[in-house]
This record gives C-alpha cells, structure tokens and sequence, in this order.
C-alpha cells in the first residue's frame, strides 16, 4: 500500500508549500508546469479560472495518456495500428462506415462480436488492433493473443480440469482479440477452449474480435469439432458481424481471384506480420 504523505504545518493559501500539497494530492503535472504557467497567466493576463483550466487539462491529458500507454502495453498488441492509420477504399467491401459501429463509444456496452476473414496480407489483424485501441481511449482495457498461444495455454489447464481458472483473463479483458484462427494447425481440444471462452463472454456481453484465413463453413475441420464449431459461430452472429476483406494484398500487391472491388483495408506503415 502507497504511502500517503504527512499533511504540511502550514496550510495558510498565502503562504502554504503548495508544490508539497500538489505531490500529496497526487497532481503531479500541475505540479511540474505551475511556476511556468502562473508566468504566462500573468504576461497574459489571465483570469483566475483560465489559469486553473490551463492546469487541470493539463493534469487531464497527461493522465489519459499514461493510461492509454499502461493500457496498450497490458493488451499485448504485436504493434499499434491506430484507426488514424488506415486507409479506406471508398468503394471497397470494407468501407469506413461498416466498422463505424465498432468504434463508437457504446461499442464495449453493446457486446457485438465481430469475425474479420480473408487471405493473408488484407488488413485483419490491423483493423482489429485499430478497434480495440479505439476501446482503449474510451476507457476499456483490451487483450491480444493469437489462436495457437491461446489454444496451446489452455490445453494443459483443460487436460487438468482446470480451464475454468485459466480462462479467467481472458473473460475479465473488456475486449479480446483472438487473431489468425486456422493460420497454423489447432491441438484436439481446440473447439472446447474456444467455446468455454465465447460463451462466458458472450453471455456477459464482452466483445469479441476474431481474425481467420479460413472461411467460416471450414471451421468444424479447423477446430476439429463440426458441433462445437457451429456453437461457436452461432454465439458470435447471433448479434455479431462478419466481414469477408478482399481486394489487394498490401504487402505482395497480389489480388484475390474473385475479387471484384478495390482492396478494402490496407495499413499505412503496419509491420510485415500483420495478417
């Protein structure tokens, strides 16, 4: 437990420590920028309100920003792809407005799941970092792990008759993102781990972000277990979405072959791992 700081002698306002009251109070921006802010605020005579503003946002920012860095930092995310990023084919499969919905500030409250397919090289993995950080500056937390880390934790634990303990941090993230089922081959027991965590987070309405180069209807082979499969999927639909990204590859600048529209998401500067 922190330490809590003794209350100064003097608590007179003219003549008080206020940089030892700032560092009790835990402020310690305004604590930092106060003599060089009084000094404008006095050049530029500033009223007393607008030199407390001044302060306070800050105490605001700085704050928001040492979280949005703590919080992306416990999400595991292999690199940042903020939305800001991205680029948009405006007549592509996957335009702005239909993720929209996934970056609104309501987006953690409704619970919707979202499935992103699609070859190699399309923009999935970026795209669902870009929604989850987006979560993150709203004020979720967020949780990244590829489907073979996730399956391969939680073998042992199942084997144990213990997943109900395991799957804990993965239920408890406010957003999870399971990236690149099917890209390598699954343990046996794959279906069972994977349903065991959709349907706690679906039942609490925790949005889920699945990435995959395999389509759905292969899942069932994929996961190893067709009825499992098709319980999986029916709890993400059920009010999720799923987005099939054609178009160009942006690493290799190859097309699908029946693709018919521009490419729909490419990442601006994203690393060659992105799939």
């Amino acid at each position: 437990m922190k330490r809590r700081l003794p209350l100064p002698e003097c608590l007179e306002p003219a003549s008080c420590d206020l940089p030892a009251l700032l560092k009790r109070l835990s402020l310690p921006t305004i604590r930092r920028l106060l003599d060089d802010t009084e000094r404008i605020a006095v050049d530029h005579q500033m009223g007393h309100r607008e030199f407390l503003a001044h302060l306070v946002v800050a105490e605001v920012l700085n704050r928001d920003q040492t979280r949005m860095q703590r919080m992306t930092r416990h999400a595991h995310f292999p690199f940042l792809a903020p939305v800001e990023t991205l680029l948009f084919a405006p007549k592509g499969n996957l335009r702005r407005d239909l993720i929209a919905p996934f970056l609104a500030l309501d987006y953690v409250a409704s619970g919707k799941h979202l499935i992103l397919s699609g070859k190699t090289g399309r923009g999935k993995t970026a795209l669902a970092i870009a929604i989850a950080i987006k979560a993150i500056q709203h004020g979720a937390d967020a949780r990244f792990i590829t489907a073979a880390d996730l399956i391969d934790h939680l073998t042992g634990p199942a084997h144990r008759g213990e997943l109900s303990t395991a799957v804990e941090p993965f239920i408890a993230a406010k957003v999870l993102i399971i990236d690149e089922i099917g890209y390598l081959p699954h343990a046996a027991d794959a279906a069972n781990v994977l349903y065991t965590i959709v349907e706690a987070r679906h039942r609490l309405k925790q949005p889920m972000i699945l990435t995959t180069n395999k389509p759905l209807k292969n899942w069932g082979s994929v996961l190893h277990d067709a009825d499992l499969a098709e319980a999986i999927l029916d709890r993400l639909l059920q009010d999720g979405r799923h987005i099939d990204i054609i178009g160009r590859s942006w690493r290799t600048g190859r097309t699908d072959d029946h693709a018919t529209v521009e490419t729909a998401v490419a990442a601006a500067g994203v690393p060659a791992h992105d799939a």
